[in-house]
């Protein structure tokens, strides 16, 4: 066998050059060009559904009629960014006036909501847990303690009610004695909308009553007779002075 000429071998590099620039570039084509064509083309047509969506939907809320907007106050008097648990404490003590129940005991504490699925925008959420025990003398006090809370303007959310039975009733003037009621509700705030700070509900907190006995059973009395007494020395004193002056100006004279 002769051996290959120069020209010859050149012209089978030549060739092979050419069939290997061929087969990278169609290598090319299906793995890179064509799937990347493809994938734009895709891109468009969700990009142009994606627009007429964005149309439709832009007509219809135009379409509607304007709602009446929501200031940012009257949406903290449910979530606040504060926990105000000076607010709970003064609704928990409306719910007992109206339901006739005797509070014993309040519990707050504060915490970060730990939900089971994750929910975008909740991250920061908190809970004000208030545990409240109070003295209820039939079924009827307790439902009405737990229908004012659940309608405050706050939302309240009861977590838990526990309470027991007394002992049956068996004569005429054997007296029952009130039930011993364990409430648990959660209410919420959002202390990292710091924006909306300057909208913070205020605290209509009544004025001390000035009580010389703190507890359940001053009606006030003592301190109305505490008030008179007073008036009368000061009535006594300024007799006192008249008398004084007028024998005094009489033996000038």
């Amino acid at each position: 066998m002769s051996s290959l000429s120069k020209s010859q071998k050149e012209k089978g590099l030549i060739v092979l050059s050419i069939i290997f620039l061929l087969a990278l570039a169609a290598y090319s084509y299906f793995t890179l060009y064509a799937p990347a064509k493809e994938s734009r083309l895709q891109a468009e047509q969700t990009l142009s559904s994606e627009r007429d969506v964005l149309i439709a939907l832009q007509t219809q809320l135009k379409e509607l009629p304007e709602g009446e907007k929501i200031s940012t106050s009257d949406l903290q008097q449910k979530v606040s960014v504060e926990s105000l648990t000076e607010q709970i404490v003064l609704q928990i003590e409306q719910a007992e006036l109206i339901s006739g129940t005797l509070i014993d005991n309040i519990g707050i504490t504060e915490g970060l909501v730990s939900l089971p699925v994750p929910v975008e925008g909740l991250e920061n959420l908190q809970e004000v847990l208030t545990t409240v025990t109070i003295k209820a003398d039939d079924y009827k006090e307790i439902t009405t303690f737990i229908t004012e809370v659940e309608a405050m303007e706050r939302i309240m959310i009861v977590e838990a009610v526990d309470f027991g039975s007394n002992e049956e009733v068996t004569s005429a003037d054997q007296v029952g004695e009130p039930l011993d009621v364990n409430l648990t509700f959660s209410a919420y705030f959002r202390p990292d909308l710091i924006a909306l700070a300057d909208t913070v509900p205020k605290v209509d907190a009544p004025a001390p009553a000035g009580k010389v006995n703190p507890l359940p059973q001053n009606d006030g009395t003592a301190l109305v007779e505490e008030e008179e007494s007073e008036e009368d020395a000061d009535v006594d004193v300024d007799l006192e002075v008249d008398i004084d002056e007028n024998a005094a100006a009489s033996d000038e004279e």
